[in-house]
């Protein structure tokens, strides 16, 4: 639990997170939502036609994000969202899940989401940051865990061609798994 109150290296609390989560009311669920709504009005996605969103794909910390103010997909929303939670004090983790249809289609083609979870009140609540939902588990029945930890970069994820490799050794491993 502790563990999930620090920084990554791609979610360190930096003078302007800290200054964005101190201007959030609230604390607990209140604050997470505010939260997911400042992340959702203040991070444009799609990302601007002349960024070739594979060039800085896991590339970016959550304060360049937040200085860039655009998204390329889930993992920046959930960096930014993560990163402003654990300045509030609120433990977060980062969950790297991979679509169950990954494991039977071309392993080419990464197919996952990264959600969050907030401890609140001493119990673990999920949180889609891309789509700004709060869940009321942590269960991701369309998908299986990947990894959970501080940031992308902590799941050893550091753009398209390592996410293509851990991805791919561990469908490799889960199907062999389930076929025993």
């Amino acid at each position: 639990m502790e563990d999930f109150i620090k920084s990554g290296k791609q979610t360190v609390i930096t003078t302007k997170i800290q200054e964005i989560a101190d201007s959030i009311d609230g604390n607990g669920f209140e604050f997470v939502i505010k939260t997911l709504r400042w992340v959702n009005k203040n991070i444009k996605y799609p990302a601007p036609d002349e960024i070739e969103k594979n060039d800085i794909f896991r590339s970016r910390t959550s304060d360049q994000i937040i200085q860039d103010g655009f998204a390329t997909g889930c993992t920046d929303f959930a960096l930014v969202f993560i990163a402003i939670t654990r300045a509030k004090g609120i433990p977060t983790q980062y969950i790297e899940v991979i679509s169950k249809e990954y494991f039977i289609d071309d392993l080419d083609k990464v197919r996952g989401h990264v959600f969050a979870e907030c401890l609140i009140n001493n119990e673990w609540w999920g949180v889609d940051p891309m789509n700004g939902h709060l869940k009321f588990n942590t269960k991701y029945p369309n998908y299986v865990v990947f990894g959970k930890g501080l940031d992308s970069w902590d799941l050893e994820i550091f753009d398209m061609k390592t996410i293509r490799e851990r991805f791919k050794q561990f469908a490799i491993e889960y199907n062999k798994s389930k076929s025993n």
